[in-house]
C-alpha cells in the first residue's frame, strides 16, 4: 500500500524565490510580534514605520540572499504592508519616499539594519530569541 501511495501522491513543484521569501517574512514576523505591543504601535505612527524599517530590512537581506529583483523586493514590502497594517496597495503612498526615509532617518536606519541582523541569526544561525529584538528596541524608542 505504501508503495502504491508513493505512485499516487501529488507532487509538489518547488515554490519560486520569491514564494520562498514570502513565506520566510511571514514566519518571521510572526515570530517578532510575539514580543511587540501591537496597540502601542497601532496608536503610534513613528514606532509603525521603525517596525516597517526592521522588517524591510529582513526584506531586502532575504532578497539579496534568493537573487530577487528590487521590484520583487517591493512587492514582498506592499504585501506585508497589507496583511500587517491593513494598507492597501492604493494606500501605501510612494513606496520609495518611505524606503528612502529608512535610510535617511538615523533611527529607522538602526531598525533596517538589526531587522537583517536579527533575521540573518534567527534564519541562519537559529537564535530563536533574534525577532525579540524588535519588542527591546521599540521600548527604549
Amino acid at each position: 500500500m505504501n508503495s502504491i501511495s508513493r505512485l499516487f501522491a501529488r507532487r509538489t513543484a518547488p515554490g519560486s524565490p520569491l514564494d520562498e521569501v514570502r513565506t520566510l517574512i511571514g514566519r518571521f514576523t510572526t515570530a517578532t510580534i510575539v514580543g511587540v505591543d501591537t496597540e502601542d504601535v497601532g496608536r503610534y505612527p513613528l514606532k509603525q514605520r521603525k517596525v516597517m524599517a526592521f522588517h524591510f530590512g529582513a526584506i531586502e537581506y532575504l532578497g539579496q540572499q534568493h537573487g530577487l529583483s528590487e521590484t520583487e523586493s517591493l512587492a514582498v514590502f506592499v504585501a506585508f504592508l497589507d496583511r500587517y497594517f491593513n494598507l492597501p496597495v492604493s494606500e501605501t503612498g510612494s513606496i520609495s519616499e518611505r524606503l528612502q526615509g529608512f535610510r535617511d532617518d538615523a533611527g529607522e536606519r538602526r531598525f533596517l539594519e538589526a531587522g537583517a541582523d536579527a533575521f540573518r541569526r534567527w534564519h541562519e544561525e537559529g537564535e530563536r530569541r533574534a525577532p525579540l529584538e524588535l519588542g527591546e528596541m521599540l521600548k527604549q524608542a
